[in-house]
């Protein structure tokens, strides 16, 4: 079984099932994931540097603020590939 990865910067590969969305973080203020992201961040269950945040990954388990624009992401050519 091939399980496939992405990198979102940062230092961190995600693998791409578990990824529920990726979201512009611009557009996360007026939103109701503000308070799915205040939720997740008392349970400790967010990655990345919201300060330099230019989108927002959504897995089953975690957040992560990423530095890549959602654009640059969608385009990525990173996605890895192991066999399981």
């Amino acid at each position: 079984m091939n399980i496939l990865f992405i990198f979102i910067g940062n230092d961190e590969v995600i693998e791409t099932k578990k990824i529920i969305c990726i979201l512009d973080y611009e557009l996360i203020h007026s939103s109701p994931f503000k308070k799915l992201i205040a939720e997740r961040k008392k349970k400790k269950q967010v990655s990345g540097n919201e300060k330099e945040a230019k989108s927002i990954i959504i897995t089953d388990d975690r957040i992560y603020f990423s530095s890549l624009s959602t654009f640059t992401l969608k385009k990525r050519e990173d996605v890895y590939m192991t066999n399981d």
